[in-house]
């Protein structure tokens, strides 16, 4: 109600000004208006009539009748400024405050239909923040389908919703997405990794031939890219393929840099499946995901992040891996430190995108 009150007040202040200087007009102009104007050149006119009489050149009934016929067009003209500056008038009473309640109407209409006046004061960079708090995950979600259902051919659009599917358990919805992504992009390793792992988490963990075909052709088209080599690592592990499994292992742990979130992971695959070669394991356990192998990874990449810092990417990862072990309390703690390390909202729209669709509190649960 105060802003409206506020809003209300400026308005009318704005329409007086407009009004005041539609009406005023006069008010800035110069002196000698036309009527002066012509006052002065008639003035100019008898007093060269007189100087032709006084000179002879101009006789005294001619000149009375030419100082009558000048004062009658003096007259004339004046009567004719009076009717226009009339009409003028009248228009000005009934045009500017219209034009202006016009104005001032359309304007508080307009507002009143798309403003936020709930909306605080803050700056521009955390207003994004301020309506992704306010937004309805649901609905949003579901504006993007539509608008992918009226335009399959928008490739950022499956971008965006695919990764949410994929967070939001919906594996069949993001392997299609993932999949119109690569239709409209191409077979990139990027790409074709993503619908690997969403084809992956789809099947339970269970690799087929064509997760296993992706896998191979990221892993050879960019022998960079760790998580398709992991994942067909673990694939070996889970067929019990310890000669295929132990190299892959090897391969993974020689090229790391030492603060990999997947490092512990490694090691223990590749002692688990240097012990089965030997004859030292059962082979049914060392099929098996250690699910504390994994907890050692993430509480790795937890204390680093901690420590040291990271790139939104890694933080983006962390919290995904607590949200998948069920961590939903530890997943927001270390989102509000992600959120202190990058409080920008456009820098952290990746970890806002992940962390939204699992309910976390986005701008910090502490906030």
């Amino acid at each position: 109600m105060v802003f409206w009150s506020i809003a209300i007040a400026v308005t009318l202040i704005a329409c007086a000004a407009l009004y005041y200087a539609a009406r005023g007009r006069a008010v800035n102009a110069p002196e000698t208006t036309a009527e002066a104007a012509l006052e002065s050149h008639f003035r100019l006119q008898l007093r060269e009539l007189e100087a032709d009489i006084a000179s002879g050149r101009l006789g005294e009934a001619e000149g009375v009748a030419a100082k009558g016929e000048l004062a009658r067009e003096l007259l004339r003209l004046r009567a004719d400024a009076k009717r226009r500056q009339s009409r003028a008038s009248q228009a000005d009473r009934i045009v500017v405050p219209a034009s202006i309640a016009v104005i001032a109407g359309v304007t508080l209409l307009t507002y009143g239909l798309i403003g936020r006046p709930d909306l605080p004061t803050q700056p521009l960079a955390q207003r994004a923040e301020f309506i992704a708090r306010d937004l309805d995950l649901g609905d949003a979600i579901a504006q993007i389908e539509r608008q992918l259902a009226a335009n399959p051919e928008d490739l950022r659009g499956w971008q965006v919703i695919a990764p949410v599917y994929l967070q939001m358990g919906r594996y069949d919805e993001a392997v299609a997405a993932y999949r119109r992504i690569v239709a409209l992009e191409g077979s990139t390793p990027a790409n074709d990794g993503n619908l690997a792992e969403a084809l992956l988490l789809a099947a339970g963990g269970v690799a087929d031939e064509e997760i296993i075909g992706l896998l191979e052709s990221v892993a050879e088209r960019a022998p960079s890219d760790m998580r398709s080599r992991f994942y067909l690592a673990g694939d070996a592990m889970r067929r019990e393929d310890y000669d295929a499994a132990a190299p892959r292992w090897r391969e993974l742990l020689a090229e790391a840099e030492g603060n990999e979130p997947w490092l512990a992971s490694a090691r223990e695959g590749l002692a688990v499946a240097e012990a089965a070669l030997r004859g030292e394991a059962p082979p049914a356990a060392a099929g098996e995901v250690d699910e504390a192998a994994i907890r050692r990874m993430v509480d790795g990449l937890t204390a680093r992040l901690e420590a040291e810092g990271g790139t939104i990417e890694e933080w983006t990862d962390l919290v995904r891996a607590r949200l998948v072990l069920g961590e939903v309390e530890e997943a927001q703690r270390i989102y509000d430190l992600a959120f202190e390390a990058y409080p920008d909202g456009g820098d952290r729209a990746p970890l806002d995108s992940t962390a939204a669709p699992a309910g976390l509190t986005i701008g910090g649960g502490n906030r």
